[in-house]
């Protein structure tokens, strides 16, 4: 029932994007492909923009208010950050109101970046305790632009982040979209000035004054090259989000439900072993990968190599050894200048349905990223991304820092810090 819901879905989106070039005002909406490159390696998709480029662009263009939810805040004087710190400051300091939201349990990696920040005009920051209210964090990396642009992606609000580190994004022009995440946004931002659950629960319950972006209701973006796309947000967890939005992990069980031929999979962690907070198993995307596979479709997926602590080792070993699921894992390449503490690695969360569906999302694929965590992600239909995200997965999967995992072998954990 689930797979035919989702085929209908699609079947009226495939519909919706035979009329995209009378619907679509190209002014408006519009819809981009971002990755992080690390340097001194051979990533880096040609004509995909890179992060920090993208992030500045977007700021530089704001002229009413920029609002930004982020893990954290890690900046380093002559890193790549540092440029786009330096334009927020002047974007604040030029009238336009900032709010920065930022996660309570690790404020002690902010500390530092954001002190100089506090006193900047027309600039506040809040904390959210993520970790009080439902034991999580506050993990989502996104920011929006005078409700009408959005960034989401892998991408940490931190130097590594933006040329040390694999991310993928997606900045996404669009008005009825950006109010979707500024709803979202909103919400959190009261929250955090007044962590009451229990209020929050009643207010997640009041419709918005506009249509939001759901599921049922997505919008058609056209990407740079002219492509339409159809795309929607999710979000994670339901407790911290309003009613009305699509909540994030049943969208995903259904997007790999829909899969018929290939799914591809690029995400830092994987796993049906929940780990952050009670323990257990998790079968929510756990069943729909291995129904998939049973039902011959080719599923190959890229983790990093921070996933070979136990006992996700032991996990991603019962994927590979079965039929039609291929598990590798990537170890990229010291950087030049030596050791770098918690980068060098694949951070990227995304995946591609058959070669014309796709997900780019903020969160790791495990149970408290979606039931615990603030996440979020953008779903997304058409050929044209897809073929983007497949040429980012096939540099990485024929590349030379994968390794095939073998159930019959143990594979020693990198160090991080």
């Amino acid at each position: 029932m689930k797979r035919l819901r989702f085929a209908i879905v699609t079947v009226i989106l495939s519909a919706t994007l035979c009329n995209a070039h009378a619907a679509v005002d190209a002014t408006d909406t519009s819809f981009q492909i971002v990755e992080s490159v690390p340097v001194a390696t051979i990533y880096g998709q040609p004509g995909v923009p890179r992060t920090q480029r993208a992030w500045i662009d977007m700021l530089r263009g704001a002229k009413h208010s920029i609002d930004i939810a982020a893990f954290y805040i890690s900046n380093k004087p002559g890193e790549a950050l540092a440029p786009v710190i330096d334009t927020l400051v002047a974007r604040a300091e030029a009238g336009v109101r900032v709010r920065i939201l930022l996660d309570r349990k690790f404020l002690r990696e902010s500390e530092s970046s954001i002190r100089p920040l506090r006193g900047v005009p027309n600039m506040e920051i809040r904390v959210l305790p993520v970790d009080s209210l439902t034991g999580g964090v506050l993990h989502a990396k996104y920011f929006i632009v005078d409700n009408r642009s959005v960034f989401v992606g892998s991408q940490n609000w931190d130097w590594r982040a933006l040329d040390q580190i694999h991310e993928i994004g997606a900045r996404i022009e669009n008005r009825r979209f950006a109010r979707t995440f500024e709803g979202v946004f909103d919400f959190d931002w009261r929250l955090a000035g007044h962590p009451d659950l229990p209020a929050a629960a009643k207010a997640a319950v009041t419709p918005p004054d506009f249509a939001p972006v759901t599921e049922g209701d997505p919008v058609v973006l056209r990407e740079r090259s002219g492509s339409p796309v159809i795309a929607f947000p999710a979000f994670s967890p339901p407790s911290l989000v309003p009613r009305w939005v699509t909540h994030e992990q049943p969208a995903l069980v259904r997007f790999i439900e829909s899969a018929r031929d290939t799914l591809r999979i690029q995400v830092m962690t994987l796993s049906g072993f929940m780990d952050y907070g009670p323990k257990g198993y998790w079968p929510a995307l756990d069943n729909a990968l291995r129904d998939a596979a049973a039902r011959g479709v080719k599923v190959e997926i890229i983790v990093a190599d921070w996933a070979l602590r136990e006992p996700m080792q032991a996990y991603l070993k019962s994927l590979a050894v079965l039929p039609n699921i291929t598990v590798k894992f990537s170890t990229l390449p010291r950087a030049p200048q030596g050791f770098i503490p918690y980068a060098r690695v694949e951070h990227c969360k995304y995946a591609v349905a058959d070669g014309d569906r796709s997900f780019i999302g903020t969160g790791n694929w495990s149970w408290s990223y979606f039931n615990t965590t603030i996440d979020a992600s953008i779903f997304i239909g058409g050929r044209s991304p897809a073929e983007t995200l497949t040429k980012i997965f096939d540099r990485d999967w024929n590349g030379p820092y994968v390794t095939k995992i073998d159930a019959g072998h143990t594979y020693a954990p990198p160090k991080i810090r």
